[in-house]
């Protein structure tokens, strides 16, 4: 086979198809690689919102239902019998586990995973397979020097086998709006993220106290479902605070969201990347964000956004009172927010970077199998 010649034929393997950072890059990628040198198709464990858009593309997608762990991995399997696929692309640890092991029993000649979390929440034995199949990945991509840092000291991966590639964005969907001048009777701050531990919610409403105290024209809302509504929804509650902050559930207008808001805070605990932050700079909204992972990777404190202890209610109380202290200042962060997306967030950069791997790797591996033949 002369690959050169010929498309290469690449199967994305994913959990579900939910409305998330995962999963939209994974949209980026189908919208946006060269449609003459590659075929994408997904294959999901469960399907969700994003099927619609990964239709409208012309995608082919395969949805094995709710099965369990071997059934998944049997059916996986033959999928990439059939398919024959030059490169597996798997994304998530589901994905990752089940996805690698059926590619390598399929005899598929390029394994790719991407990591795109800073993985706290995952234990030893997880760790351990990650360890254990990352020895038969062609290529680790991470999202951040963070992801890459962590895959390296906490799993135990083989740094030679990590490559970083930013997760990017389509600037042309985030119109930069300039910035917006803040109104100290009534401020209008958000946080748009899953309710789950991660992402530190908790952390922002206790703060809030204080917050109102000094600026009682402050209203937060909260943009994204998860487990943890019911939990933070009785936090506000019990802090009186249901006059101050209003939860919206999953959105889909997060454009029309962002140019509403004054203020865009992302209070993780730990964070791969942070989408929703980028989203926010190309827009033009101020970010405060955790000190941590990929997001200070992003931010530059004081410079291009503010900067906060993560965890740290006291902190994320000094960096919103600095910026409402320093209206001033904000016009020139903002400005240099957009600046950093344009330079070195910008999706086709990403997509150019994701091509190259595809075809360097393929060539690579093909070029071995074409001495041995020989």
């Amino acid at each position: 086979m002369n690959i050169t010649d010929n498309k290469i034929n690449i199967i994305q393997i994913i959990p579900t198809l939910l409305r998330g950072g995962a999963e939209l890059l994974l949209l980026d990628l189908a919208k946006n690689l060269d449609r003459n040198r590659y075929n994408i198709s997904i294959l999901s464990f469960k399907g969700g919102p994003l099927e619609k858009d990964f239709e409208e593309q012309g995608i082919e997608m395969e949805i094995i239902g709710k099965k369990n762990k071997l059934e998944i991995l049997w059916q996986i399997y033959k999928y990439l019998k059939n398919k024959k696929p030059q490169i597996v692309h798997t994304h998530l640890f589901g994905a990752d586990t089940w996805g690698r092991i059926a590619a390598i029993k399929a005899r598929v000649p390029v394994i790719i995973t991407t990591e795109h979390n800073i993985n706290l929440s995952e234990g030893y034995f997880k760790r351990l397979i990650k360890k254990f199949l990352s020895l038969f990945a062609d290529r680790i991509i991470a999202v951040s020097e963070g992801v890459k840092e962590y895959s390296i000291e906490e799993e135990g991966i083989n740094p030679d086998k990590i490559e970083v590639i930013y997760n990017g964005i389509d600037l042309n969907n985030f119109p930069f709006r300039g910035s917006k001048e803040i109104s100290l009777e009534n401020i209008k701050a958000g946080v748009i993220a899953r309710l789950r531990e991660q992402k530190g919610h908790i952390f922002l409403i206790r703060a809030l106290p204080q917050i109102i105290n000094k600026y009682p024209g402050f209203r937060l809302k909260i943009i994204g479902g998860g487990e943890l509504e019911s939990g933070l929804k009785e936090a506000v509650s019990r802090l009186n605070l249901n006059k101050y902050v209003e939860f919206f559930g999953d959105r889909q207008d997060i454009l029309q969201i962002l140019n509403e808001l004054d203020l865009f805070i992302l209070p993780s605990l730990w964070e791969g990347l942070g989408m929703s932050v980028l989203e926010a700079q190309a827009v033009g909204v101020p970010v405060l964000v955790s000190n941590t992972g990929g997001l200070k990777e992003i931010v530059r404190d004081k410079i291009n956004g503010v900067l906060f202890e993560p965890g740290d209610s006291g902190s994320i109380f000094e960096a919103i009172d600095w910026a409402l202290r320093n209206k001033a200042e904000l016009p020139k962060i903002v400005s240099a927010g957009r600046k950093n997306v344009e330079d070195n967030f910008d999706l086709r950069q990403k997509i150019k970077k994701y091509e190259e791997v595809y075809q360097e790797l393929t060539l690579r591996k093909y070029e071995k199998l074409r001495k041995l033949l020989n």
